[in-house]
């Protein structure tokens, strides 16, 4: 199995820590790469770490995760070669609204997930 490498950008302590140990479990093929609690500190992981893929909240405290996922585009696209679109992004928040699942894509996105979905569909998510 491919390992997924990860980033995952979560404001809230025990959602961050619970999520990052249902991903990790023997057999999923992720590894979480870089955490982070706010959006400031999340682009300079994924900058530096460009993971496979980036699970980022949409209501991070400094940036929030639209402005984010923004700027970490901004600065994929100054890459050269394979490495300028290789991250993929997955929103992973709780507001369902049109607007914000708009500006989400709009701002770079490949994935809106709600935060009530299954470990086991999220896993899915993530290798897809």
């Amino acid at each position: 199995m491919t390992i997924v490498r990860v980033v995952y950008i979560e404001d809230h302590h025990l959602t961050r820590l619970g999520l990052q140990t249902a991903l990790q479990q023997d057999g999923t093929g992720i590894k979480i790469v870089g955490l982070a609690q706010n959006g400031e500190d999340g682009l300079e992981q994924l900058q530096n770490l460009l993971p496979d893929v980036a699970l980022i909240d949409i209501g991070l405290p400094t940036i929030d995760g639209i402005e984010l996922t923004r700027r970490f585009r901004e600065f994929q696209s100054t890459l050269e070669g394979d490495i300028q679109g290789h991250t993929k992004i997955v929103m992973l928040t709780m507001q369902g609204d049109k607007s914000s699942v708009l500006a989400a894509f709009a701002a770079g996105a490949d994935s809106y997930c709600m935060k009530t979905i299954s470990p086991e569909q999220l896993i899915e998510v993530i290798h897809t």
